[in-house]
């Protein structure tokens, strides 16, 4: 009951016509609830900065049981806090980049609490997502060193020789342990499952064609453009290691689209995401979102995004979506459908259960020892509990 409130709530203070009149529905239904149990799930759902500002905006603090007003308070400003705190540390390593004549983009996390959401503090972010050029890799890593970054997870070296498809990223912290660590990204598309089915395509010249100059942190720096972000933020929200398993994935993509909608060419976002593959992912990334919260889109682009009949793998991800049954590992049913014929189904699993070597110790920080069959051992473990996950929802009530 408590989850569904999230969910409900949430896409009704965000809808513009509906936002200022949850003040009945709140009174009506939030004495019933454990609002211990809806903090920490807010909270677990990425969500609790969000709600809390809308709290605040339509004014129903007299709403909330003693004590919950001051939790939610205490944490959405703690946030704010350390965003502001991610700036001033982002800021000289931006202008170093600057300096330098290192181009790079800033993805997620930062760029979207800035730019997209209406509040500074209303998304957190775990780290810093920053794109750079390839041949730059080495060049940001010798900047980083010295301003004290190191790499936890590979050397430079190892990262860049990783097939496509997979692991596309390194990622450094400040050697006395001040956040946010920086996650540089030279492909959009990084994961350790598998994604050959669409990474080859993805042209990451076209990110940088099109990406808008801006400020981040209060440096210069570049965000992608509203078409390519949407389309990033679907895959990303659809990689398995996600699956939509938090609402803020969701809420990523809904202020995109919401503060954009006057600039967003729906045209361009169809013809790019067909020309990397991505139209399917697209596709049901939105209809997912269009379920939670008050976004619209019109059918004609949705069919025009994708009009084939889905599989039964992907009516069954989204079934268990729209049963509020998100958790990760859920869209290897949807990976495993953009691969046809019985043949690459197999070839899939197979490197999904056994990747390259180098990308499992990468996805283990062992950046200096040596393989272990254990890392295997962990791998096979991980995939067959998403596998099961899938299986035991099904007949959960």
């Amino acid at each position: 009951m408590e989850d569904q409130f999230v969910v409900s709530i949430l896409a009704d203070l965000t809808n513009q016509d509906h936002g200022a009149n949850v003040r009945q529905y709140i009174a009506e239904q939030g004495n019933a609830f454990d609002w211990n149990y809806l903090i920490r799930t807010m909270s677990a759902e990425g969500v609790s900065f969000l709600f809390f500002y809308y709290i605040e905006k339509f004014h129903l603090q007299d709403l909330l049981p003693a004590g919950v007003y001051d939790v939610l308070s205490s944490e959405y400003y703690t946030n704010l806090r350390r965003n502001m705190l991610a700036c001033t540390v982002l800021k000289p390593v931006f202008d170093k980049f600057n300096e330098q004549q290192i181009p790079f983009i800033v993805l997620k996390g930062i760029a979207l609490a800035e730019l997209v959401y209406p509040g500074f503090a209303m998304r957190g972010m775990s780290d810093a997502d920053i794109l750079v050029k390839k041949e730059d890799v080495c060049r940001v890593d010798t900047r980083l060193s010295a301003m004290g970054y190191i790499s936890r997870d590979s050397s430079v070296e190892q990262a860049l020789d990783n097939p496509v498809g997979y692991l596309a990223s390194l990622d450094y912290q400040k050697s006395d342990g001040s956040l946010p660590n920086l996650h540089i990204h030279w492909h959009p598309v990084n994961t350790s499952v598998p994604a050959f089915m669409f990474a080859g395509q993805v042209d990451p010249d076209r990110l940088w064609e099109m990406a808008i100059h801006t400020e981040v942190a209060n440096a210069k720096a570049r965000i992608l453009c509203p078409e390519h972000q949407v389309i990033y933020l679907c895959e990303h929200a659809l990689r398995i290691n996600h699956s939509f398993d938090r609402l803020i994935l969701i809420y990523d993509i809904f202020y995109v689209i919401s503060s954009l909608k006057h600039e967003i060419k729906w045209d361009f976002i169809i013809e790019e995401a067909r020309r990397f593959n991505l139209s399917k992912l697209v596709f049901l990334s939105l209809t997912v979102v269009k379920h939670y919260t008050s976004l619209t889109i019109s059918e004609e682009i949705m069919r025009r995004l994708y009009s084939a009949d889905l599989t039964f793998g992907e009516k069954y991800f989204l079934n268990l979506q729209f049963k509020n049954r998100r958790f990760r590992g859920s869209s290897i049913l949807i990976y495993l459908a953009m691969n046809e014929g019985f043949i690459e189904k197999c070839r899939f699993l197979l490197r999904t259960f056994f990747p390259p070597r180098q990308i499992l110790m990468q996805r283990q920080y062992v950046k200096n020892g040596e393989f272990r069959i254990a890392y295997y051992v962990l791998r096979f473990r991980e995939v067959l509990s998403h596998l099961f996950r899938i299986y035991r929802r099904q007949y959960k009530s």
